[in-house]
């Protein structure tokens, strides 16, 4: 005998006829009387009740010293082999349900040559007797006993089980209230149902289709599972049908009476479910008993809706899910950690940000000055009607000289090569940078005579130089000296010996020389300086290094058109993705639209923080140019949002419910602020660790942070860089997100997503940035590690939770500032600190919700 055995219909059949009959059946006897011992082990009690498919008898298990049914077949039906068969057939279905809320069956036996089942007793009423005696549950209970019949019902469905005779008669309440669904002898594994076998079960209690005979499967327990519901609530059947034809007409009509009009108690949600699993047609039918549970009053809507197979609305999605935000045990940890880990990056760049360990006493206003200078030295000395500037890192520059043997001598060799520049141009004519109004180097192009163009170092010391002459008029009375532009390069022009040039200027030059020396602070380093004039004006220098590196044109030109190739095929599969998503009304118009506009938003900030504004009708032409391209930038991810959200809604819309909480304009949701809160704390955590790494394994890694040098040339450039890391953090989060979700689908688990996507990241990560390092043995398993409880955490937190962690990764490195708080670039990363600092002092005040920040940590409503 198996004392763990699953529960079964048998049993549920034991626990309802002993509650039928525990009044009457003591004074009745059956085939054994009171007391008779059988094998040796059960110890007949009393006879609980009988039917056509049996007895039933409490007993006593001696062996385990626990009360038993015992269920006998009819002494007739016992010689039966088909009956026979049944009965085995029932333990082997009843055995393969385990759960609380449906009947357990522990072993078969025989005793002179009547086979018997031993089963859970359960001492209590069944539904039917119950309803009779009381008329209707109240309300409150009807749910609560709805729930736990679901719940059995799922059980039995899970394992491949349909019931086909659920009703009333074959449900038990026992006296503790708990609920067990008994008398599986009808059921039978979905496949196994053919023929007449489908119309077995109870008429009043069958599905249309089960009464004409045709398939029976899940939901047409489904439909049962309605009828038995509706009963419960409102103490009366839906159809009343004396004949099988009747019911089967009142059933195909629909047309039932308001539950409400019966029972004015029974909530509105309570009949819309009823009548949902009362659909004459079974496709129309909730696909599982969870989902009839979950879309009761106080369940989960979101479950049902997955549960019966249907994509959630956003509306459904944003509403799921909890609303409390996080306790103080953990909200308060969280912002600790953000704060501790942004004080301490001005600690960590004084380490590793070349920018930190150089003399760069000149700010961007003095480098353009010493910038416009050096043109006027060079025979450019008009006043020139436009002018523009901006820094970049020197990256070349600083893997050249990390690579160098030891002993490195940064501080010296940063005093005489900076790790940035200064690029400035000027113009007797407007720099009009069309078609977005961004000066570069090559836009407008320099042919204007008058147009120079000025590359200094931080220090001030001439790197480059490019000018159109003006008008051949003007030629200078005395020519401007050679040693003039070494003491610009801030080289000793006696060091230097005169070779052949090889240089191809591409400006006007009337003479071209060149000279060859060694670099005045790096060691075994030779500096090639090229000098062209035309007319005596310097029109051309170019200082050669051994870090310069020239561009791998053909490698680039193959890269991208790799690049748009992959992107036009994303594009076309994203469009009929989102066509097909539109058309079955899947798609989420109106969040797209919301995010395509943020999108756009976006891009305009940007453009307003970086444009070259031109004092005429040019900047207006630009602006309406450049709308083109931010349209398209949030046509982009509008498509893209179309295509892709609705089957993560569809599949795993839990991470997703405070993103559209977000685009719903919920800020001051609690669970919102939370989430923001945590992934903060993720981002800063991760970048701490990864300087932290760098940092512990050898020589710090001086090189300069990804970007941000833009934000120390003014308010409008520090809100241009962070509108557009913002701006970038919602096509790449989204997309690197939904990878992830992507993997999660394939692979099932989230650990062995995180596994699959930290390998890919990490290999990403180190591939394209061609780092070396002489502790790769060490370093990779670290960075996987940080990067598999990155996703891991985003995994389980959802999209928001990606959004915020991927935008204070990136924003950490746009800190510019480190232990010497007055340098010319101090304030702007003081204030970047203070940015990130700020978000996450709102999401921690969010993620309160209702509860004290100075108390227990629980809502005051929750104390009294």
């Amino acid at each position: 005998m198996n004392r763990g055995g699953d529960p079964s219909s048998l049993e549920t059949v034991a626990v309802k006829v002993a509650s039928i009959s525990s009044s009457s059946s003591h004074s009745e006897e059956g085939r054994f009387v009171p007391g008779t011992l059988l094998g040796g082990r059960y110890r007949i009690i009393a006879l609980l009740g009988r039917g056509g498919m049996g007895e039933v008898y409490r007993a006593t298990d001696l062996t385990l010293g626990q009360s038993v049914a015992l269920k006998f077949l009819p002494e007739e039906a016992a010689r039966d082999q088909r009956l026979l068969e049944r009965f085995h057939g029932e333990v082997r279905v009843a055995r393969q349900v385990s759960h609380p809320n449906v009947c357990r069956v522990y072993d078969i036996g025989e005793v002179e040559n009547m086979p018997f089942l031993s089963m859970e007793y359960v001492d209590g009423e069944d539904l039917s007797s119950l309803l009779l005696r009381i008329g209707r549950l109240p309300s409150h209970k009807a749910l609560e006993t709805s729930r736990k019949i679901c719940a059995g019902l799922a059980a039995a469905h899970d394992r491949g089980i349909v019931h086909r005779d659920l009703k009333p008669a074959n449900i038990m309440m026992n006296k503790r209230g708990e609920v067990l669904i008994m008398d599986f002898g009808l059921a039978a594994l979905a496949g196994d149902l053919s023929g007449s076998e489908a119309r077995n079960g109870t008429p009043a209690y069958m599905a249309p289709e089960q009464l004409k005979g045709a398939e029976v499967t899940a939901r047409s327990d489904i439909y049962a599972l309605g009828l038995v519901l509706y009963e419960l609530f409102t103490g009366k059947r839906p159809f009343d049908g004396a004949t099988v034809q009747k019911l089967l007409e009142q059933q195909e009509a629909a047309q039932l009476t308001s539950m409400t009009s019966i029972a004015a108690d029974v909530d509105p949600g309570v009949e819309q479910a009823i009548r949902r699993c009362l659909d004459p047609d079974p496709a129309k039918r909730p696909s599982t008993a969870r989902a009839v549970a979950a879309a009761l009053p106080g369940g989960d809507a979101l479950a049902a809706a997955l549960a019966a197979g249907e994509t959630p609305s956003p509306e459904l999605v944003a509403a799921s899910g909890e609303t409390e935000g996080l306790q103080l045990k953990y909200s308060v940890p969280c912002f600790a950690a953000i704060a501790l880990c942004l004080f301490a990056i001005p600690a960590l760049r004084q380490r590793v940000d070349a920018l930190m360990h150089a003399p760069l006493d000149y700010p961007p206003q003095v480098l353009q000055q010493k910038a416009r200078d050096t043109a006027a030295s060079f025979g450019y000395s008009k006043k020139p009607v436009d002018s523009a500037f901006w820094l970049e890192y020197r990256i070349d520059l600083l893997s050249y000289l990390k690579d160098l043997p030891e002993p490195r001598k940064w501080a010296d060799w940063l005093a005489t090569e900076a790790p940035v520049r200064a690029e400035y141009r000027e113009s007797q004519s407007l720099l009009s940078a069309s078609p977005y109004g961004l000066v570069t180097p090559a836009n407008p192009p320099p042919i204007e005579p008058g147009m120079v163009q000025v590359l200094l170092d931080g220090n001030g010391r001439l790197r480059e130089f490019s000018a159109i002459p003006y008008t051949a008029a003007e030629a200078l009375k005395e020519p401007i000296a050679a040693d003039a532009v070494f003491r610009a390069a801030g080289l000793d022009m006696a060091g230097f010996t005169e070779i052949a040039p090889t240089a191809l200027p591409h400006t006007p030059a009337d003479q071209l020389r060149a000279w060859k020396g060694p670099h005045p602070g790096i060691p075994k380093i030779n500096v090639t300086i090229h000098i062209g004039s035309w007319k005596g004006r310097v029109t051309f220098v170019k200082l050669n290094f051994p870090w310069d590196k020239p561009a791998d044109t053909a490698q680039s030109s193959h890269l991208i058109r790799w690049l748009f190739g992959s992107l036009a095929v994303g594009i076309l599969f994203a469009v009929l993705l989102a066509r097909r998503n539109w058309r079955l009304g899947r798609a989420d118009r109106q969040g797209a639209l919301r995010v395509g506009a943020a999108r756009f938003g976006l891009a305009l900030s940007v453009w307003f923080g970086a444009v070259h504004a031109v004092p005429n009708e040019g900047t207006l032409f630009m602006f309406f140019e450049g709308i083109g391209n931010w349209l398209l930038s949030g046509a982009f991810l509008w498509i893209l949002y179309l295509a892709l959200e609705p089957e993560l809604r569809a599949r795993w819309p839990h991470s997703i419910v405070t993103w559209n909480r977000l685009l719903a304009g919920r800020w001051r949701d609690a669970q919102l602020g939370a989430h923001i809160l945590i992934g903060a704390t993720v981002g800063v955590l991760i970048w701490v660790s990864a300087e932290l790494v760098e940092i512990w394994f050898g020589e710090p890694n001086v090189l300069g942070p990804e970007g941000g040098l833009s934000t120390t040339l003014g308010s409008r450039s520090w809100f241009a860089e962070h509108a557009g890391t913002l701006g970038s953090v919602l096509p790449v989060g989204f997309i690197l997100f939904l990878s992830v979700f992507g993997s999660r689908l394939l692979l099932r688990k989230d650990v062995f997503a995180a596994i699959l996507a930290s390998a890919v990241a990490v290999l990403f990560n180190f591939g394209l940035e061609g780092q070396t390092f002489t502790d790769w043995q060490i370093l990779l398993p670290i960075y996987f590690v940080l990067f598999a409880i990155l996703i891991f955490v985003l995994l389980r937190l959802g999209l928001v939770a990606a959004l915020a962690a991927i935008f204070y990764l990136n924003s950490c490195s746009k800190v510019i500032v480190g232990s010497d708080w007055t340098t010319w670039y101090a304030p702007y990363g003081l204030a970047t600190m203070a940015l990130l600092l700020g978000i996450a002092l709102f999401a921690f005040w969010r993620s309160l919700g209702p509860r004290e920040l100075f108390g227990d940590g629980t809502p005051a409503a929750g104390r009294l």
